[in-house]
């Protein structure tokens, strides 16, 4: 429990840092932003095949490609929701004279389940492999919670809401994380769950095909006219990099 918990404030901690970025430096992040984004991008991939991947398909488990599919479908479904909202894109809708844009409520959903559905594996009671696992997909995941944060933060203030309230709906959103983990807790430990390394296997191939779709829409789309230049390659370079050093520091 109590590494669930630590978990969940590294999570939370992401987050945070995100909307003081936003509060801070404001619209003078957008450079900085795109080349994060791209870092954020090449470390999920990164860790889909140097520790997602190994550590989910040695448990043999035969439906194991069906939830990959089903995880990217899912993907698809709420990014249709959010539009686009977990690889950068910024959607704001205020029309001329009015102080406050209209709530976007299906984004903000949308990047909830995805917020809860991605930190679930990190509820397990159980090591199913190296330790040091479930440290690569923490951090891969506190990566990729920092831009989302930036995004729904900017979002909110340029739809008209106070700092105040933008920050406690940002951490509705984060919240979301600490729940999941709760939740497959919560399944892993009761006779719903079954057996957990079948729990393991599903849940961890859903959270594959999700973060294979964000990895790769991110680093084609992250740059204008989908172009590659050396800073994004170097970028890219360095996230894949750090991501297998994670793994394999120990």
């Amino acid at each position: 429990m109590n590494e669930i918990l630590t978990h969940a404030g590294v999570l939370l901690l992401s987050a945070v840092l995100g909307a003081l970025v936003v509060i801070v430096f404001g619209k003078r992040i957008t450079g900085a932003f795109k080349l994060l984004l791209t870092f954020s991008g090449a470390y999920l991939m990164g860790m889909i095949f140097f520790h997602l991947v190994p550590e989910v398909f040695a448990g043999g488990n035969p439906y194991l490609g069906w939830y990959v599919i089903g995880g990217f479908l899912m993907q698809l479904l709420l990014e249709y929701m959010s539009q686009g909202a977990e690889h950068g894109h910024v959607h704001v809708h205020k029309e001329q004279g009015e102080k406050k844009g209209k709530f976007p409520l299906a984004v903000f959903i949308s990047l909830c389940l995805h917020a809860l559905i991605e930190a679930m594996p990190l509820g397990t009671h159980h090591h199913h492999h190296d330790h040091d696992h479930g440290h690569a997909l923490l951090w891969g995941l506190a990566i990729h919670k920092l831009p989302i944060a930036i995004v729904l933060m900017s979002m909110f203030i340029g739809l008209g809401n106070s700092v105040r309230r933008s920050f406690i709906l940002l951490m509705v959103f984060a919240l979301m994380a600490p729940l999941g983990m709760f939740i497959y807790s919560g399944l892993e430990s009761s006779q719903w769950g079954g057996d957990p390394t079948a729990l393991f296997s599903a849940v961890n191939g859903i959270l594959i095909g999700i973060l294979l779709h964000i990895s790769t829409t991110i680093i084609f789309e992250s740059s204008d006219g989908h172009r590659f230049n050396a800073l994004k390659l170097l970028t890219i370079l360095v996230g894949i990099a750090l991501s297998a050093l994670s793994i394999h520091a120990h």
